[in-house]
C-alpha cells in the first residue's frame, strides 16, 4: 500500500487533487473514473518508499474480535459489505489492517466475495476465512462475524490470563539470576577473600562460592554468548525444525505440572472451535484440517492428520480423537454423545464452557503453588550464599579470641 497524489478532470472541465491510500496506482485510476473523473496526473508521495514494514503492526486477536463485531453490527443493519469495510477501516489504528481492508474494499466493489479477499492475506487465520466463507454461502454472514468476534474475544482473554498468571514468576526469576550473577562475581568473592587472608583452612561452602564467583567473572562474556546462542538457535534453527516442534508440542501436554493444564487448554479450545465450525456448516474434514492450526501445537497437529484420515474412512469422529491419545476424555466421551444425539455443535459449546472454567481454577492453583517453590528456591540460594560469608567469618573471630 502506498500514498498517491492526483489530479483529475472531469467532462464539464472541473478540476480535482487529493491523496489516497490504495493498493496499486491502477486501482487509484479506478476508483477516479468510477466518480466520473479523468486522471490527469498521479504520483507517489516522497518518503513513502522508505518505509520499514519490519515496524508494521502485526494483527492480533483482540483485532480480529473488534473487526468481526464492528461488520456483524454494521451488516446486520442493513449497511452493504463494501461500506462496512470502508467503516471499519477508517476505524482502524493499525496499519497493516487499514492496508487489508482498503484493498479487500476495493476487490469487493469488483465482485469478489470477501472470503476471496482475506484468503490472499496470510494476516488473517484460516479459521476466520472458512467461517466468512461459510457465512456467505449459507446468507448469515452477520451472525457469523458476531460469533467470531465472541470466539476471538474469549481466546484473547484467555491467552492474556495465562500470560497475566505468568508474568510476575518471569520477572522475579529473571531478576533473581541478574541480582545473584552480580553479586557471585563480583561482591562476595571480594568479600570472602578478605576472610579467608585471616583464616587458615576455609569450610567447603566458601571454597564452591568461590569457585562459583571466579568462574562467572572470568567467562562472563562466554556465558552471556552462549546464553544468545541458545535462545537464537531456538528461535532461527529449533523452532523450523518440525521433529523439534512436534517433540515439545508433545512435551508441553505430556510433562508433570503443566501438562495437564496445557492439555486441558487445549481441549477448551477444541471444543469452542469444533463447535462455532460445525454449527456454520463447515464439514468435518475441513474442521480438523483448521483445528491443527489453531491448537498451535504441532504434535497435536500431526495427530489430527492421522485421524483425519480414519474418519474419511467412515470411522466415528469420538472414537476417532480418543485413539489420538492427546485429549481428555471427558472431551472424547462428549464428542461421542453428540454423534449419538446428533447435537454436537450444542455440547462442543457446553464443553467449552466447562473446560474454560477448570483452566481458570488450574490456573489459579498453579499461581499458588508456583510462587512459594519460587521464595523457597531463593531462600536456598541466599541460605548458601550467608553460609559462605559467615562460616570463614565466625572461625576468623574464634581465632582472635583465642
Amino acid at each position: 500500500m502506498a500514498i498517491y497524489k492526483y489530479k483529475a478532470k472531469n467532462m464539464q472541465g472541473d478540476v480535482i487533487e487529493g491523496s489516497l491510500e490504495v493498493a496499486s496506482k491502477e486501482l487509484l485510476m479506478e476508483n477516479i473514473r468510477s466518480k466520473g473523473y479523468f486522471p490527469i496526473k498521479i504520483e507517489i508521495e516522497k518518503g513513502n518508499d522508505l518505509e520499514i514494514d519490519l515496524f508494521k503492526k502485526k494483527i492480533n486477536l483482540k483485532e480480529l474480535s473488534i473487526l468481526a463485531r464492528q461488520l456483524g453490527f454494521l451488516m446486520r443493519s442493513g449497511v452493504s459489505i463494501t461500506k462496512s469495510l470502508e467503516i471499519a477501516h477508517d476505524q482502524s489504528q493499525n496499519k497493516r489492517m487499514k492496508e487489508i481492508l482498503a484493498k479487500c474494499s476495493e476487490e469487493v466493489n469488483k465482485g469478489r466475495s470477501l472470503s476471496e479477499c482475506l484468503s490472499d492475506e496470510k494476516d488473517f487465520p484460516k479459521l476466520m476465512i472458512n467461517l466468512i466463507k461459510a457465512g456467505e454461502i449459507s446468507g448469515r454472514l452477520d451472525t457469523v462475524m458476531l460469533e467470531l468476534s465472541e470466539y476471538y474475544k474469549k481466546l484473547y482473554k484467555q491467552k492474556q490470563k495465562i500470560s497475566q498468571a505468568t508474568i510476575y514468576p518471569k520477572i522475579l526469576v529473571g531478576f533473581s539470576i541478574l541480582v545473584v550473577t552480580f553479586l557471585l562475581a563480583f561482591v562476595v568473592p571480594e568479600f570472602v577473600n578478605n576472610l579467608i587472608s585471616g583464616v587458615g583452612e576455609i569450610p567447603v561452602v566458601t571454597k564452591a562460592l568461590v569457585v562459583i564467583g571466579d568462574f562467572i567473572k572470568n567467562n562472563i562474556i562466554y556465558i552471556s554468548g552462549f546464553v544468545v546462542g541458545i535462545v537464537l538457535a531456538k528461535k532461527f534453527v529449533l523452532d523450523k525444525n518440525e521433529n523439534f516442534r512436534i517433540f515439545m508440542g508433545k512435551l508441553v501436554i505430556t510433562a508433570k505440572g503443566f501438562g495437564p493444564l496445557n492439555k486441558q487448554i487445549i481441549a477448551g479450545r477444541f471444543a469452542s472451535t469444533f463447535s462455532i465450525l460445525m454449527a456454520s456448516g463447515v464439514s468435518v474434514i475441513e474442521t480438523i484440517d483448521i483445528l491443527g492450526q489453531v491448537l498451535e501445537n504441532d504434535y497435536v497437529q500431526k495427530k489430527l492428520e492421522e485421524g483425519r484420515e480414519e474418519i474419511q474412512k467412515g470411522q466415528p469422529i469420538g472414537i476417532t480423537i480418543q485413539e489420538l491419545d492427546v485429549f481428555p476424555l471427558m472431551l472424547t466421551q462428549m464428542i461421542t454423545v453428540g454423534e449419538e444425539t446428533g447435537v454436537l455443535d450444542e455440547i462442543m459449546i457446553k464443553t467449552a464452557e466447562f473446560y474454560e472454567n477448570e483452566v481458570e481454577v488450574a490456573i489459579e492453583k498453579l499461581i499458588s503453588m508456583i510462587e512459594p517453590i519460587l521464595i523457597i528456591s531463593l531462600a536456598f540460594v541466599v541460605l548458601f550464599i550467608v553460609l559462605a560469608i559467615m562460616l570463614p567469618l565466625m572461625s576468623m573471630i574464634d581465632t582472635v579470641m583465642v
